[in-house]
């Protein structure tokens, strides 16, 4: 069957769960969860929460993360891949945020995919 929603169908259905939700609180701009969002859509649109869309959130959710991948791509680049020294495949790594990676594997594709996802996954987890 079907399985979650991909890519960015997957990023607007969680915005609009929490544009739903902001409908709900008396003030989102105060409420923990919601407050970075709140506060993006007021940076985006000029309105408070409550006078944005669903639509509007949607954008407002894929702004603040391709904003935070592109500040945080700018402080520490982007993974690289070569060949294992020992010649037993790929290696990719990154520096940063965290402590150093490197990842193993046959293609220098896989390598580099994995090194990305586990890279992005720290990006978007990192205060």
């Amino acid at each position: 069957m079907g399985g979650p929603p991909k890519g960015g169908r997957m990023i607007r259905a969680i915005a609009r769960l929490l544009w739903e939700l902001a409908q709900l609180e008396a003030d989102p701009e105060t409420h923990p969860v919601l407050r970075p969002l709140a506060l993006h859509a007021i940076g985006l649109y000029g309105r408070p929460a409550h006078d944005t869309t669903a639509e509007e959130w949607e954008e407002v959710l894929l702004d603040a993360i391709a904003q935070r991948i592109t500040d945080k791509w700018d402080r520490y680049g982007a993974p690289s891949a070569a060949r294992d020294p020992q010649g037993e495949g790929f290696v990719a790594s990154f520096e940063g945020p965290g402590d150093p990676v490197t990842v193993k594997a046959a293609t220098k594709r896989e390598a580099y995919r994995e090194a990305r996802k586990l890279w992005i996954k720290r990006l978007l987890d990192e205060p």
